[in-house]
């Protein structure tokens, strides 16, 4: 249970990371785009762009360290490293059990959010203008609920 909370929590805040790190990217992308939408109009409008690349090397930083301390968590030494990385228990039937019903829960929970965020985004244009970054973040807490619900289903399960 260790594992997949560890697992669950590690891919929340790479989720963040990585988030905040797109959402640097475009704001500068953005202001790019307002010099190019001003220069169309004839109006010469200077921007100093700099892309901060700190929160990019955090997220790749963290990515290493949570997938050398995925593999050094899992109980199985023979498998190949691809299969030691992520959150599915399968040691035994029980387990594999739980597992899906916890993937299960977590891809109702990706789906729902998926159709509530495609719900906002047509209703929200006014949101869009004043933080063009919303559908970076919206997009992220889908993936992070999905995280969540799933370590919830799976502590639960393996609980009962």
């Amino acid at each position: 249970m260790k594992i997949v909370i560890f697992e669950s929590i590690s891919k929340i805040i790479i989720t963040i990371v990585f988030a905040y790190s797109m959402d640097v990217a475009f704001r500068e992308i953005w202001l790019i785009d307002a010099f190019e939408r001003a220069y169309a109009e004839g109006r010469y409008n200077p921007v100093h762009v700099e892309l901060n690349l700190f929160p990019f090397a955090l997220c790749f930083l963290l990515v290493i360290i949570y997938m050398v301390m995925s593999k050094r968590l899992k109980p199985r030494k023979k498998t190949d490293i691809l299969m030691k990385i992520g959150e599915f228990q399968d040691a035994d039937e029980r387990e594999r059990l739980i597992t899906n019903r916890a993937a299960r829960t977590s891809y109702m929970v990706a789906s729902t959010g998926g159709v509530i965020a495609m719900i906002l985004m047509v209703f929200s244009t006014t949101i869009i203008y004043r933080v063009p970054s919303f559908p970076i973040y919206l997009f992220a807490l889908i993936l992070i609920t999905s995280a969540i619900a799933y370590a919830i289903t799976w502590c639960l399960e393996f609980n009962k």
